[in-house]
């Protein structure tokens, strides 16, 4: 399969995902680094974000604006729950090498709250605020009524072999956040590398995001 050419909004979405990990020193650099595109790329993006209103320059360093917080903060279901599980979905998506989601119900729909792309070329949009359809790993976890025996694993997991898009594979875990309500974290692969094979790091990952949280 060919790798897509890449547009301007999934770029602009992986410098928005990756500006809360770049720190204020050689902040330009340490974005090209983390998303992989050219520093020119990251210079044009920032500059058209900010005519967006979506960064802001301040004290001679990027940040996300006031607005585009707030817009986050109506999706995520406790405060600081992206943040915490940053680190955790990177160290995943190392160890790994899969695309790496952490979902979250919102509304009638599920929503990637945060997503890391993987080394593999994947059918899907992998990028931080993509919706999910119900029939995914990740939004069975989160609403077991709708899950299919076939489709169960132990501790509450699910398993997607090419259910939903051919040429994708997926697992699935809960993670129980402090008030009760729950995510899911979810993983990516081709079928060359079936995600069931990683269900032991997605467990771990999943056990060291909960006690993150419950520091929250």
């Amino acid at each position: 399969m060919q790798r897509k050419p890449r547009s301007v909004v999934d770029g602009a979405f992986r410098v928005l995902r990756a500006l809360p990990q770049a720190g204020r020193e050689h902040q330009v650099a340490r974005l090209a680094d983390l998303t992989g595109l050219p520093r020119p790329t990251v210079h044009r993006l920032l500059s058209q974000l900010r005519d967006s209103g979506a960064v802001t320059w301040v004290d001679g360093h990027w940040t996300l604006s006031a607005s585009l917080l707030d817009l986050a903060q109506q999706v995520e279901p406790l405060s600081g729950l992206r943040a915490a599980a940053s680190r955790v979905i990177q160290s995943l998506r190392e160890e790994t090498g899969a695309a790496v989601s952490l979902v979250v119900p919102s509304e009638d729909f599920f929503v990637a709250l945060e997503m890391v792309p993987g080394s593999e070329t994947l059918p899907i949009d992998a990028r931080s605020g993509a919706r999910m359809p119900g029939s995914t790993a990740a939004a069975m976890v989160l609403a077991p009524g709708l899950l299919p025996t076939a489709r169960r694993r132990p501790f509450g997991a699910a398993i997607d072999d090419q259910d939903v898009l051919a040429g994708l594979t997926c697992y699935a875990v809960p993670v129980g956040l402090p008030d009760g309500r729950r995510a899911s974290l979810q993983i990516a692969t081709t079928p060359l590398r079936p995600a069931e094979r990683f269900a032991a790091p997605v467990h771990r990952a999943a056990v060291a995001l909960e006690g993150k949280l419950s520091a929250l």
